[in-house]
């Protein structure tokens, strides 16, 4: 959110960069659409559990989500940073994509029960919740490699070592 809201001045300063960190983040938001998307179908549709294929994208979807973020963040500051910034945030996207296959693969299967508790107008989260906590603990890399990251960049940026391009 705080991307979005602050796209205005990203835009005027690095328009190029920002349209892809905007392309980015419509991923996202599109990757979120395709999660929502089997789980209301089939509330609406009720009956039998969801085909296979259905829960392979409701997964490959939630993975998608977590993923695109991390790039998303990483094309907003990836011209900012130095060798050491660059090497943390590769560092840390590449560990979010590898956690984020995983999320997907471990909330795939879990479809049906995520339709049972829509249906059900259940708020009860934590038998969904338990397969990805774990999983979803080991993003916390990916943020501290993060913040390095940021940090570089900050640190860059105040001392005058990256100017605004032209």
């Amino acid at each position: 959110m705080f991307l979005w809201v602050g796209r205005h001045e990203w835009n005027e300063v690095h328009r190029r960069r920002v349209g892809h960190a905007n392309l980015a983040f419509a991923a996202s938001l599109v990757a979120i659409a395709l999660a929502a998307a089997p789980v209301a179908y089939l509330s609406l549709r009720g009956g039998p559990s969801a085909p296979g294929w259905l829960a392979l994208e409701f997964g490959a979807a939630i993975a998608a989500v977590f993923a695109v973020t991390f790039i998303t963040y990483a094309l907003v500051a990836a011209h900012l940073v130095g060798r050491l910034g660059e090497v943390a945030m590769g560092v840390g996207l590449a560990w979010a994509v590898v956690v984020s296959m995983l999320i997907g693969l471990a909330l795939s299967p879990q479809l049906d029960l995520v339709v049972r508790s829509v249906v059900a107008r259940s708020v009860a989260l934590g038998p969904i919740e338990q397969p990805i906590t774990l999983l979803d603990s080991l993003l916390a890399f990916s943020y501290l490699a993060f913040l390095v990251a940021f940090s570089d960049a900050h640190y860059r940026v105040a001392k005058g070592e990256v100017l605004a391009p032209s």
